[in-house]
């Protein structure tokens, strides 16, 4: 790709330089809240949108190629933005200045810093690399295969034998995890209700996560399941459980790693895949490996528990 230094033609210079990639460093420049998140969401698309109108023919030619693949801005330069749509440097200088802003510099940052909170919006390249789908889905499979493999790493200095004890014997286990969380945390908790009791999915339907929470103590374990991008309840929730004394599980993602959450023990996930969604593989395994690990250390009271389940399954006739 061309440096940033080469984006505007003479008599149409900018001030670009080469922009620094969003660190834990610069976390500062992120938004705080859910009102300043709101605000910066997709905020470049909502620019070109609301100012369409108002653009130059060959402004429009630049601002198709945003809307359609927004993420380019992060890897392409000024120069090879021009290339792709057909308008010339000074065109694609002019089209960011109508959008309200100062440098491409500042339009690259931006959008760097929705694909490190995990926007699909600006993670889609728009193109395809592989000649076959067959040959996209063996890139696929290895680019997860390297993600199982970086998140056994990750849990090297973890416990999981206490992990493993927590879920087997404390008094109730909670999971709680909302948007793509909550589908992998349903997950989990019904493969553990299978082995033993006092298993819950909080919220449960038609009550709240108020009811859930109470009477939970030192002998309960709380699992937080929580990929980004995390709801604030998530974390609202998680708070309100340090205060009850029951101790904390956190499953997350890199990105979580940082937050200000505690937690007594922390497994960090990796999710990020070869395609514009996050990859859940690594978490599934993981998920499916202490369950398994909890069955053997229950032993035969995790078989009669199952035998049960069987049993009144023929009795219901409920799977066929």
């Amino acid at each position: 790709m061309a440096n940033d230094s080469d984006e505007a033609g003479p008599g149409d210079r900018e001030p670009v330089g080469r922009s620094t990639p969003v660190t834990a460093a610069h976390s500062h420049s992120r938004p705080r809240n859910r009102a300043e998140r709101g605000a910066k969401l997709s905020s470049l698309a909502m620019r070109v949108r609301e100012r369409y109108a108002a653009l130059s023919p060959g402004e429009r030619t630049v601002a198709d190629l945003i809307l359609a693949f927004p993420g380019r801005l992060a890897t392409h330069s000024a120069t090879e933005l021009a290339q792709l749509s057909g308008a010339s440097k000074a065109t694609v200088t002019r089209c960011f200045r109508r959008l309200g802003y100062a440098s491409y510099a500042e339009v690259r940052s931006e959008v760097r810093r929705e694909q490190l909170w995990g926007s699909p919006y600006y993670l889609e390249q728009g193109s395809n690399q592989w000649s076959s789908p067959h040959l996209a889905l063996e890139a696929h499979v290895a680019a997860d295969s390297e993600l199982l493999g970086a998140t056994v790493e990750a849990l090297t200095a973890v416990d999981l034998g206490a992990v493993i004890a927590a879920l087997g014997g404390a008094r109730r286990v909670v999971f709680i995890g909302y948007r793509n969380s909550h589908l992998l945390a349903a997950y989990a908790s019904s493969q553990l209700a299978l082995l033993r009791p006092g298993v819950e999915l909080l919220p449960r339907v038609a009550e709240t996560l108020a009811g859930g929470l109470a009477g939970l103590g030192p002998e309960d374990l709380v699992v937080g399941v929580g990929f980004r991008r995390r709801v604030q309840t998530f974390q609202a929730a998680l708070e309100a459980v340090h205060g009850t004394g029951a101790r904390v599980l956190y499953i997350t993602d890199l990105t979580g790693t940082a937050g200000a959450l505690r937690s007594d023990w922390t497994l960090t996930c990796h999710c990020r895949g070869a395609s514009m969604l996050d990859s859940y593989v690594a978490a599934i395994s993981l998920l499916n490996f202490l369950v398994t690990q909890v069955a053997r250390e229950l032993g035969d009271a995790a078989r009669e528990r199952m035998a049960q389940i069987e049993q009144l399954h023929g009795e219901l006739g409920d799977l066929v």
